[in-house]
């Protein structure tokens, strides 16, 4: 099998010039999966809770599921000493100039590497040895898709766990595939709020198909429920980033109102979301 720095066509000489950065997020590991689709992993790389780019340049391999890494791209690290932020909980954050380079650029999203990390850290020197003796410069590449990971293929209801950020840039650039697929179907979809877990259980019917419904939800967040609407006035429009959505149940469009309405209200009894989620009625 072939490694990674032979893609990359990177020589043992210059390890010393390299980190690894294993991408995943503090809540869902998933998180920085879900920037690249939208085009966001640049700028959700360069925050960081501490000074973890200390080297010349990063190699970037996003969470894509259990062992599995995407090749994220070759960072260039311009300079070493990073922006200091102080968020509005008051704690310090840097923020780091990263350049992306043209280092096997073609390759981004469609490279998967194999790989059992079984140590905390995220940010490895490119020399490192794990202590199984491991060298992180002996990972190889396990498949090459033949074109780059997107947003733009639907791949069916039931895969359907989105962020608000990828909802929004979903309806934003009214993606075909999704447009099509959720514009032909009413049904049942749950909304999570992933700081919480707290749920609200909602239905798309009559001419309000889910596309229609959702597309709601991404202008302002809270679609006109009143728990959601609440949420966000309490704790800020931003707060609307944590959370999720995805669909419990898809209905034929002949279906009346009232058999929509019903199964709505079976998943808020199965659910419970009326006594512990977000569901007043």
């Amino acid at each position: 099998m072939i490694k990674l720095v032979d893609i990359l066509n990177i020589k043992s000489e210059d390890y010393k010039n390299y980190k690894i950065h294993f991408a995943t997020g503090a809540l869902d590991k998933s998180e920085p999966y879900n920037e690249f689709l939208i085009d966001g992993f640049g700028e959700w790389q360069s925050y960081q809770t501490r000074k973890n780019f200390n080297r010349n340049y990063v190699i970037s391999l996003i969470y894509y599921s259990k062992d599995v890494w995407m090749f994220g791209g070759v960072y260039k690290v311009n300079s070493k000493e990073p922006k200091s932020i102080l968020r509005k909980n008051g704690k310090e954050i840097w923020q780091y100039d990263l350049s992306l380079t043209d280092n096997q650029e073609d390759l981004i999203g469609r490279v998967f590497v194999s790989y059992r990390k079984e140590f905390r850290n995220s940010y490895p020197c490119l020399e490192f040895q794990s202590g199984n003796g491991e060298a992180i410069a002996d990972i190889c590449v396990s498949s090459i898709l033949d074109k780059r990971m997107t947003i733009n293929d639907f791949n069916g209801f039931d895969n359907v766990n989105i962020e608000y950020q990828t909802l929004k840039y979903i309806i934003d650039n009214n993606i075909a595939t999704w447009k099509s697929a959720l514009s032909n179907v009413k049904g049942i979809y749950l909304i999570v709020d992933t700081l919480t877990g707290k749920q609200y259980v909602g239905s798309a019917y009559g001419d309000d198909c889910i596309w229609q419904r959702w597309s709601e939800y991404a202008k302002c967040g809270h679609g006109g429920n009143i728990e959601l609407k609440e949420i966000l006035h309490n704790k800020g429009v931003d707060y609307r980033n944590n959370f999720k959505y995805s669909i419990l149940e898809v209905c034929n469009m002949n279906l009346g109102n009232d058999y929509i309405i019903g199964r709505e209200t079976y998943w808020k009894e199965v659910l419970m979301t009326r006594k512990f989620g977000m569901n007043r009625n």
